[in-house]
């Protein structure tokens, strides 16, 4: 299917989050500041609103909040990167900006798209196809921001740089910063015994690389390791990264697919990484591949694609002509090891219409008219001493809700959206509309929540624990309630509309 670029349904687009015009969405990409402003490319298939040969898109922005789109900055037209080009990073040199990605080779992919990129109408059966996947490491330039040329000998790191023990075809996603005077490049990757892994390169002019090491945590965490990131945090080095299928363990990586963060020490002269902790980045269903750059302010800034894989959504379904979309822009502090997360202030200058409840008790349901709204942010300080069970219905309509829950008798709080009438399915387990986390109901909880239209990003207790999801209402509800078993107490209940 090609889609038509000038029909896009805007029933589900978001006010404050980057999105596609038009086409499928997926990770961040290259996001640097650079010529006074932020730039962030994503993954893009411009012809349908399900992944296709990857290129590209490029939107830019003096805020992090409102983009701009620019022309698409990269495509498949290389030997090289002839079937996607695969996620990657950004950085200025010089007075350039360096893009790196992944140029990614499928025959496969030739047998099921023609030589526009575009899906066939059909396709012939054929035994004969062998599909050999090729990932390397390739670099484009630009002097403007706009317009990039891919460097004339890619790629910089061929399929003879990757160690024997890693897979060829699972070798992909180069994150590249400088520390003193020289490049480094983190790449995920995935071993022949399907085993996540980094690999660490060096180079002295961004062009000519040198394998200088790789770290793997063992089975027990997941196979590809996708969209890696290093980075200093207060003193410590943080790396994050996407493990695929690792394994659910109590309340942590409830997703298929997860994302997570090691705490530590690394070693530019070995290349070692010495873990001291770890923690998953986001409890919710709709959170992945995030990168971070500095902000000009200096500030650690993360953005992750606000989707995940092996999941049905429905905007493709619909036929709304878009799909995917970026979390808010996160500002990462380090807190007594762990990352904390919070939304990067200048949201806040969208706020408007300040509406205020402070110190009254919730018994029952409370229900106010200027509380609802599916486009505003909701601060909420509250304390269970006397209640055993307290929730916040969003999206609310006659059938519909998206429940956010807690029950002090399993100190949990539960994010629950089987609520829908066009549900959001995991395509691989059965009635998974849960997501979960161990808290102290014993004492203060504080959240801030944002909706937009489709979305809900809610900060637990100043950004120790993030749940990120989509939500899409068929009757469009706009009510949010709140319900206690017991008496709840609301030391602060503020709401702002973001226009």
């Amino acid at each position: 299917m090609t889609i038509n670029t000038k029909n896009t349904n805007k029933t589900y687009r978001h006010h404050y989050h980057l999105m596609p015009e038009y086409g499928w969405m997926n990770d961040p990409n290259g996001f640097s500041f650079f010529n006074n402003s932020y730039h962030l490319f994503y993954q893009y298939y411009p012809y349908d609103t399900v992944w296709g040969p990857m290129h590209w898109a490029h939107a830019v922005s003096d805020d992090l909040i409102k983009w701009d789109h620019e022309k698409i900055a990269l495509r498949p037209d290389k030997s090289y990167d002839k079937n996607g080009i695969f996620s990657g990073s950004g950085l200025q040199v010089g007075n350039e900006h360096w893009l790196y990605y992944t140029g990614h080779n499928d025959s496969f992919l030739d047998f099921l798209y023609d030589q526009n990129l575009k899906k066939k109408e059909e396709v012939i059966e054929s035994e004969e196809i062998v599909s050999p996947i090729r990932q390397v490491q390739c670099l484009a330039k630009s002097a403007d921001g706009i317009t990039y040329e891919k460097y004339k000998h890619n790629p910089v790191i061929s399929s003879q740089q990757v160690p024997s023990n890693i897979r060829l075809e699972d070798f992909r996603d180069p994150k590249v910063w400088e520390h003193h005077d020289r490049f480094y490049m983190i790449v995920g990757a995935k071993s022949h015994e399907n085993v996540g892994h980094v690999l660490f390169y060096c180079s002295n002019d961004g062009v000519t690389w040198e394998y200088l090491n790789q770290l793997s945590l063992g089975p027990g965490y997941g196979t590809a390791w996708e969209c890696p990131d290093l980075f200093e945090l207060n003193g410590k080095q943080v790396l994050i990264f996407s493990p695929q299928e690792i394994p659910r363990i109590g309340y942590r990586y409830e997703n298929i697919h997860s994302t997570m963060a090691l705490i530590g020490e690394f070693d530019y002269e070995t290349g070692e990484f010495i873990v001291e902790n770890e923690q998953e980045l986001d409890q919710g269903f709709d959170f992945y591949a995030p990168q971070t750059t500095l902000s000009e302010e200096g500030k650690r800034v993360m953005v992750a694609w606000m989707n995940m894989w092996d999941m049905e959504y429905p905007l493709h379904e619909l036929g709304h002509g878009w799909n995917g979309s970026m979390t808010l822009p996160r500002e990462l502090l380090l807190k007594d090891g762990r990352i904390i997360q919070k939304p990067y202030h200048t949201i806040d200058k969208f706020r408007e219409e300040k509406i205020e409840w402070s110190h009254f008790s919730i018994k029952d349901y409370f229900e106010n008219d200027k509380l609802n709204g599916n486009c505003q942010k909701i601060n909420i300080q509250f304390y269970m001493h006397d209640s055993d069970y307290f929730k916040m219905e969003f999206f609310k309509g006659d059938r519909e809700k998206l429940l956010l829950s807690f029950d002090k008798s399993r100190n949990e709080i539960v994010l629950d959206r089987r609520n829908a009438q066009f549900p959001i399915k995991n395509m691989a387990i059965h009635n998974d509309f849960t997501r979960s986390h161990s808290i102290d109901l014993n004492q203060k909880v504080k959240l801030n929540i944002f909706l937009d239209v489709s979305s809900i990003e809610i900060f637990v207790n100043d950004g120790e624990h993030v749940f990120t999801s989509l939500f899409f209402s068929k009757e469009l509800g706009e009510q949010v309630s709140l319900h206690s078993e017991g008496h709840t107490h609301i030391d602060e209940l503020i709401k702002w509309e973001l226009k």
